[in-house]
């Protein structure tokens, strides 16, 4: 069976993103603050470093969103994070529609979509409703629970690191 040359691509990108998630045993996001953000409040595009246990870093995801969303909507915003390799290569792609982040609004909680490679759905990261903690459902391509994902009472990064506890279905 021959390939064409963009399946060829696709199946490369998919073998990239094995090899590196193989490799990775933890992983710590770190946003890169702004200074123009920190001295005006104005909100810019987040950036993030991806790294991996041993603090390489694996990859570096950004934010693509316009001005009055990012400044309008807050963080509840609709937005395209795109992750790339160190290659400089796009292998996911996180769509997040405009949703509402309130408790007392169980019927539109947020969801976001994950695309590897760009364009092609893998999976779905599905608010759950609880009125205290961050909950979320892993779900796969097919819309299936996959893994739970808990959070602590108070997410608040000012004094550390925020973990969350990625577990099975039946925790």
């Amino acid at each position: 069976m021959l390939l064409t040359r963009k399946q060829t691509c696709q199946l490369g990108i998919l073998l990239s993103i094995h090899r590196q998630h193989s490799k990775i045993d933890q992983i710590l996001i770190h946003q890169q603050i702004e200074l123009l953000e920190v001295l005006t409040g104005f909100e810019t595009n987040n950036k993030y470093e991806i790294k991996n246990s041993f603090g390489q870093r694996v990859y570096f995801a950004a934010e693509d969103t316009d001005c009055c969303t990012r400044n309008c909507c807050g963080p509840s915003r609709p937005f395209t994070l795109r992750i790339i390799d160190n290659m400089g290569q796009e292998v996911i792609t996180l769509e997040r529609p405009l949703r509402c982040s309130s408790c007392c609004c169980p019927c539109c909680l947020q969801e976001i979509e994950i695309q590897a490679p760009p364009g092609v759905p893998i999976g779905y990261v599905i608010q759950t409703w609880h009125p205290c903690l961050p909950k979320f459902t892993i779900q796969n391509e097919k819309r299936e629970d996959v893994l739970k994902i808990s959070g602590p009472c108070v997410v608040c990064s000012c004094c550390g690191d925020v973990d969350f506890e990625i577990k099975s279905l039946d925790e």
